[in-house]
């Protein structure tokens, strides 16, 4: 029976949050009136109560043919003795003790954050303050919107986690801080707001602190919790939009604490950059970008990788609602609803990059290939073109037709043609294959 409720849930959630949330969530009893599982720590716990309750509640009736309570309980609070087994688990949410943390996104990790050269010290510092916290104190990160600073933030929070397990961190937003600070003084009970921030925490983390300007209340309570955080060694990372001189209406006190450690600067990534972005997003998605789509994408959304992000998932959503492979045409279609003039050069595109390879190595012209010449050598190239299409890029029949102007018969013939001389290997049709298989890969490749 504990087999068959482990299995529904894990059919209910996808494989990423499976993995990411579930891998040491256990079954360990199952009573009259109550299912009892356990995990690996008190986050864990809470995050799964919270956000899977009613996927985990739905598994259980389904098994047990009626509504059952159930507990989580971390291991933690069954095992106060910890063994050197424990100590072993690997991962920053299996560490042996429960850990102070705001919801993190898992896929903002280090891993996850494709960094080029124009943010590599940066890259560098970061994971520097993960090992060494409190050897860069503050780290303040600014940089403009959609640039990677939350990523970056959240990466250091769990990188952390992982490094020293027995340390609390504690991620917030500014307008969580000031939300916080708001209710406590609704409350009557500032003190505990205080103590929330100022010693319940061995690393804090906030986010936007650009959203206190014009809030000088909150600013005070900032500036004295800082202080004492700072005071005792603890390690203060802070991120804006802006430079700390840019932060309008912030006490220059305030302003010289954030300056007096470890300031840094998020820089807009190159297209080079971006492009490996792009594909590292896609990814995400469990899609595969072609170069092509991934270059004009780079090339035509500046550095907010929200946009960019925007764009993929919508390239996806279009492919997958209208059945359309995902290639240079149907970007560029997307791109109208993000840039008003998109770049897209015309060797970019499937077809012109094969047109070009074919006139270096057969020495027939773009405009011979779809002219309507019936002669040998012209022929070929038109067939190798479709052939290619098909087969280096993933078009289809009508795509190809529509391409090349051709009906869907001649596209047909032509991919049974070339597809006999390719797959016997051998013979000329073959070697100009590969020839110009060869220089379309190594132009991506040089992109």
């Amino acid at each position: 029976m504990s087999n068959s409720i482990i299995s529904t849930l894990k059919k209910k959630v996808s494989k990423k949050t499976w993995d990411n949330w579930f891998s040491t969530f256990e079954l360990k009893a199952v009573e009259d009136e109550r299912v009892v599982f356990s995990v690996a720590n008190l986050f864990i716990k809470d995050w799964l109560q919270t956000k899977y309750g009613a996927v985990i509640s739905d598994s259980i009736a389904e098994i047990l043919g009626r509504r059952v309570s159930f507990e989580i309980v971390y291991k933690n609070k069954e095992t106060p003795s910890v063994d050197s087994t424990s100590d072993q688990i690997s991962g920053s949410l299996l560490k042996r003790k429960p850990l102070m943390i705001s919801n993190l996104n898992p896929e903002y990790t280090f891993s996850n954050f494709v960094v080029g050269s124009e943010n590599k010290a940066l890259y560098e510092v970061a994971l520097d303050v993960t090992q060494n916290p409190g050897k860069y104190n503050p780290f303040f990160v600014y940089g403009g919107v959609g640039l990677g600073k939350t990523h970056l933030l959240q990466a250091i929070a769990q990188e952390t986690m992982s490094n020293f397990p027995d340390k609390k961190v504690l991620y917030i937003t500014s307008e969580q801080f000031m939300n916080d600070m708001i209710q406590s003084i609704k409350e009557n009970n500032i003190q505990k707001f205080r103590d929330h921030y100022r010693k319940k925490s061995d690393i804090l983390l906030i986010d936007d602190i650009q959203f206190l300007i014009g809030k000088k209340g909150v600013q005070n309570e900032f500036f004295h919790s800082f202080n004492e955080l700072h005071d005792s060694g603890k390690q203060l990372i802070i991120c804006s939009d802006r430079n700390p001189e840019e932060l309008e209406t912030f006490h220059s006190r305030l302003k010289s604490r954030f300056q007096m450690g470890m300031l840094m600067s998020i820089q807009e990534p190159r297209p080079s950059t971006r492009f490996h972005i792009a594909k590292q997003l896609a990814q995400r998605e469990s899609v595969s970008l072609p170069d092509d789509v991934a270059k004009v994408l780079a090339d035509n959304i500046d550095g907010n990788l929200r946009r960019l992000r925007g764009a993929i998932i919508k390239l996806i959503v279009h492919s997958s609602v209208f059945r359309s492979q995902i290639d240079l045409s149907l970007a560029t279609q997307i791109l109208q609803s993000f840039t008003g003039s998109i770049n897209v050069p015309a060797f970019q595109r499937p077809i012109d990059q094969i047109y070009s390879a074919i006139e270096k190595t057969m020495k027939v012209t773009k405009k011979e290939i779809e002219s309507g010449s019936r002669s040998k050598d012209i022929v070929l190239a038109r067939q190798l073109t479709m052939y290619i299409l098909k087969n280096h890029f993933g078009k289809q029949v009508t795509e190809i037709a529509r391409e090349t102007g051709k009906q869907h018969s001649t596209v047909i013939h032509s991919l049974k043609k070339i597809d006999k001389s390719v797959m016997m290997g051998k013979g000329a049709t073959k070697l100009l294959y590969d020839d110009v298989i060869g220089i379309i890969t190594s132009n991506s490749a040089a992109v």
